[in-house]
C-alpha cells in the first residue's frame, strides 16, 4: 500500500476522532459546568479545564485541516492524478489517425521521428533527453501533420513514469488550446482560471489542489492546439501560457522560450515503413510519382497515404492526399450528401466536442455559417404564418368563451401591438423561385397550438379571481392596470396617462362588476407575454444574424404579413357566433394586451430569460438542413469511416488537416468525386 496514502489516512481519522469528541463530549460539558450545571461523574476534578481542553483541541483540528488542505494533495491525490493523466493520455494516442493506420495496415510502429534543437545540425530521436537538456522547457515546432501532438503525449508517458518513480518530480499533464475559445465564447477565459478548470474536466484535478501545485511548480504543462488560438489572441495567449508551459505545440517559435524542430521524413525511412507492412502495400513504391514523392514528408501524408492505398491505385490518388482520403472513405456510401454537408457544418463549428452538437450549442457559434434560405424561411414564412395562427386560436378560445366583441377587441388590439411593438425584422425578399408553403403552414399549425395552449393558460389565470371578495377583485384589477399602463406608455412621465388608463376599470367595474374584467385581463395577459417573448425572441434572432448574411438579400418586408394578422384572427372570430358577449371582458382583454411591450423589452426579468429560451427554440429547426435528426448515427458512420475518432466519449477529427479540408470543401463537388 501506498505509504502516502496511508499516512493521509491516519491524519484524516484524527481529525475526525478530534471534531467528535470535541462536539459529542467536551463541548456540552463545558457548556453545562459554564451555566452550573452538574458537572459529569468521569471528569471529576478536571471540569474546570474543560474549556482550555475544548480551545487545544480546536487549535488541533484546525492545524489537521490546514496540514491537509496545503500537504494532503501531495499524498493520494497525486498517485490517482497519474493514473488519470496515463489513461487519458493512451487514449488520445489509441484514437490517433497513426494509431488507426497501424490497425488498419497490421504495422507494427510509425516510422522514428527525430527532432533537432535550434541552431544545432544533430538531430535526435531522444525527446526526452532533449527535454531535459533544454532544462524542461521548449516549443516544439514543426507544420501541420509532422507528429508533434504524437511526440507530445508520448512524451508525457515517460513523464508519467518518471514522476512515478521520482516523487518530486511533476505532474505532467496535457491541455489542448481549442478548449479555450470553444463554445460560443466572446472573449478568451482568462488563462488560469481555464487550465485549473481543464485539469479538473480532463483528470480530476481539483481547483484547490491545481493551485497549489501550479504554485509549487508540481505540474509540468505540456500545450497542444496553439495554433488553433485565433490570431488575435495569440499574444495574449503566448503571455499568459510563458509561466505555466513545459512544453508547447506550435506550427512556429514563441519569444523567450527555446525551439525543438520536428524532421521531415526521409525517403528511407518512407521506404522502410512501406516494407514493414508487406504485402500490404507492395505496389505502392512503384506508383509513387516525383510529385507524390515531394509531399510525402511527414507522418501525416504517410499515413493518409497508405489508407488511401487500401482500396484505390496510387496513380489515381495525386498529390491532395487528404482530398483523396475523404473521397476514398465515403465512396460507395449511399446517400453521401448529408454526411458531407454534416461533416462541412461540423468542421466550420470549431468545438472540441464534435458530438455536443446532438445537444446544440448556443445559436451564435453556428447561425452565422447557415446559407441564405432557411434564414428566409424563418423569417418570412414561418414568424409571420405563426404569429398569425396564434391569433387566430387565441381569438377562436376567446370568441368560444365569452363572445364576439372581447374576441375582436383582442384581434383589433393584437393587429395594433403588432405595429406597435414590432420586434420582426425587415426581412428580404426570396433568393430565386423559393415559396416555402410548406414551412408556412408548419409555421400557422405551431402557432395555432402555440395559442392554444396560450387561451387556455388564459382562462385559467382569469379564473382565479372568481373566489376573492368583490373589493379584492376591485383594487386588484384597478392595481394591475396601473402597472400594465406603466410599461406600456412611452415616455419619461407615464405616471398620469397610467392612472388615466387605470380610470377606466375603476369606472366600468361600478357597472360590468371586477370579475368579468378580471376573465378577460386572464386572456389578455397571457396572450400579451406569449406574444411580446416570442417578438423578442425573433428579433433576438436577427440579431445574431451576421452583416454578410444580411448582404446576400434584398431587403424589404413582404405585403401579406401585416393584413395576414388581423384576416386570420377574424377567421377564429367565428367560434363566438352567437354570442356577442360582455364589454366588461373586452376590456379586460384590452387591459391585460398593456404588459406586450414590457415582455418584449430584452432587459425585464424574466422576460428576458425566457425570450433567450424561445429565440434558441425559434433557431434548432434551421440546423436540419446541415445536421439530421439522425446525428448520433451520422457521427458514428464518421467514426467508422476514421473521419472522425472518439476519445472519453467525445467525437473530433482525428487531425486539424483533415478538418480543415472539410471546412473549406465544396460539398458538391466532393459528392460527385465520391460517385466516380
Amino acid at each position: 500500500m501506498d505509504p502516502s496514502g496511508v499516512t493521509r489516512a491516519a491524519r484524516l481519522t484524527a481529525l475526525a476522532a478530534l471534531c467528535l469528541v470535541t462536539v459529542v463530549l467536551l463541548l456540552p460539558a463545558a457548556i453545562s459546568v459554564s451555566t452550573g450545571g452538574a458537572v459529569p461523574g468521569f471528569i471529576g476534578e478536571l471540569g474546570w479545564w474543560l474549556w482550555p481542553a475544548v480551545g487545544v483541541m480546536v487549535l488541533v483540528a484546525v492545524g489537521l485541516a490546514l496540514w491537509e488542505r496545503g500537504r494532503g494533495h501531495e499524498t493520494s491525490n497525486r498517485t490517482a492524478a497519474l493514473a488519470r493523466v496515463e489513461s487519458r493520455v493512451k487514449a488520445l494516442l489509441a484514437a490517433s489517425l497513426a494509431a488507426q493506420t497501424q490497425i488498419k495496415l497490421g504495422a507494427l510502429k510509425q516510422p522514428a521521428i527525430a527532432v533537432r534543437v535550434d541552431g544545432e545540425e544533430i538531430s535526435s530521436p531522444d525527446l526526452e533527453a532533449v527535454y531535459d537538456r533544454l532544462g524542461h522547457t521548449m516549443v516544439l515546432v514543426g507544420p501541420v501533420g509532422s507528429g508533434r501532438s504524437t511526440l507530445l503525449r508520448e512524451l508525457c508517458l515517460t513523464l508519467v513514469e518518471r514522476a512515478r518513480n521520482d516523487p518530486q518530480a511533476p505532474i505532467p499533464v496535457v491541455v489542448d488550446l481549442a478548449t479555450w475559445r470553444a463554445y460560443g465564447a466572446r472573449k478568451p477565459t482568462e488563462f488560469t482560471a481555464w487550465l485549473l478548470r481543464e485539469m479538473n474536466r480532463r483528470y480530476g484535478i481539483s481547483r484547490s489542489a491545481g493551485t497549489i501545485w501550479l504554485r509549487r511548480e508540481r505540474v509540468a504543462v505540456l500545450i497542444d492546439g496553439l495554433d488553433e488560438v485565433p490570431r488575435v489572441d495569440r499574444a495574449l495567449c503566448e503571455s499568459e501560457l510563458a509561466p505555466f508551459a513545459s512544453v508547447v505545440s506550435s506550427t512556429g517559435p514563441i519569444d523567450n522560450l527555446p525551439s525543438v524542430f520536428v524532421e521531415p521524413l526521409t525517403r528511407g525511412q518512407v521506404l522502410e515503413y512501406i516494407a514493414s507492412v508487406s504485402p500490404r502495400l507492395d505496389s505502392l513504391e512503384s506508383a509513387l510519382t516525383p510529385e507524390i514523392w515531394e509531399r510525402l514528408d511527414s507522418p501525416l501524408a504517410l499515413n493518409l497515404l497508405a489508407l488511401t492505398h487500401l482500396d484505390k491505385q496510387v496513380d489515381t490518388i495525386g498529390s491532395d492526399f487528404v482530398g483523396s482520403f475523404v473521397v476514398e472513405r465515403l465512396s460507395g456510401q449511399r446517400g453521401a450528401g448529408p454526411t458531407i454537408r454534416a461533416l462541412k457544418f461540423l468542421a466550420r463549428l470549431g468545438r472540441p466536442d464534435l458530438g455536443a452538437p446532438v445537444h446544440m450549442p448556443h445559436r451564435r457559434a453556428w447561425l452565422p455559417l447557415l446559407p441564405t434560405r432557411p434564414l428566409w424561411l424563418l423569417f418570412v414564412r414561418a414568424v409571420p404564418a405563426a404569429y398569425a395562427g396564434g391569433v387566430c386560436a387565441v381569438s377562436f378560445i376567446t370568441a368560444l368563451r365569452f363572445g364576439l366583441w372581447p374576441a375582436s377587441v383582442f384581434v383589433v388590439a393584437a393587429s395594433s401591438l403588432l405595429v406597435l411593438v414590432n420586434k420582426v425584422p425587415r426581412v428580404f425578399h426570396p433568393p430565386g423561385r423559393a415559396h416555402g408553403i410548406v414551412t408556412a403552414a408548419l409555421g400557422f399549425l405551431a402557432g395555432v397550438f402555440g395559442g392554444l395552449l396560450v387561451g387556455l393558460a388564459g382562462l385559467w389565470l382569469g379564473a382565479i379571481g372568481t373566489p376573492w371578495p368583490y373589493l379584492v377583485a376591485y383594487v386588484f384589477v384597478v392595481v394591475a392596470s396601473f402597472f400594465l399602463a406603466l410599461g406600456f406608455v412611452p415616455g419619461d412621465a407615464p405616471v398620469p396617462w397610467a392612472l388615466l388608463i387605470a380610470a377606466a376599470p375603476g369606472i366600468s367595474m361600478i357597472w360590468t362588476g371586477p370579475y368579468v374584467v378580471l376573465a378577460g385581463m386572464g386572456v389578455g395577459f397571457s396572450a400579451g407575454v406569449a406574444g411580446g417573448i416570442f417578438a423578442a425572441a425573433v428579433g433576438r434572432v436577427w440579431r445574431t444574424v451576421i452583416p454578410v448574411q444580411r448582404q446576400r438579400m434584398r431587403q424589404g418586408r413582404p405585403w401579406w404579413v401585416q393584413p395576414a394578422v388581423p384576416v386570420l384572427g377574424t377567421v377564429g372570430l367565428l367560434g363566438g357566433i352567437g354570442a356577442l358577449g360582455s364589454w366588461g371582458t373586452a376590456l379586460g382583454v384590452a387591459l391585460g394586451l398593456l404588459v406586450t411591450p414590457t415582455a418584449a423589452r430584452d432587459y425585464v426579468w424574466p422576460f428576458d430569460s425566457l425570450a433567450e429560451v424561445a429565440a434558441e427554440g425559434i433557431t434548432r429547426p434551421l440546423s436540419l438542413g446541415e445536421l439530421s435528426f439522425r446525428r448520433k448515427a451520422l457521427l458514428h458512420l464518421a467514426q467508422d469511416r476514421l473521419l472522425l475518432t472518439r476519445v472519453d466519449g467525445e467525437y473530433r477529427f482525428p487531425h486539424v488537416a483533415l478538418r480543415d479540408h472539410l471546412a473549406s470543401c465544396d460539398p458538391t463537388a466532393l459528392v460527385r468525386a465520391t460517385r466516380r
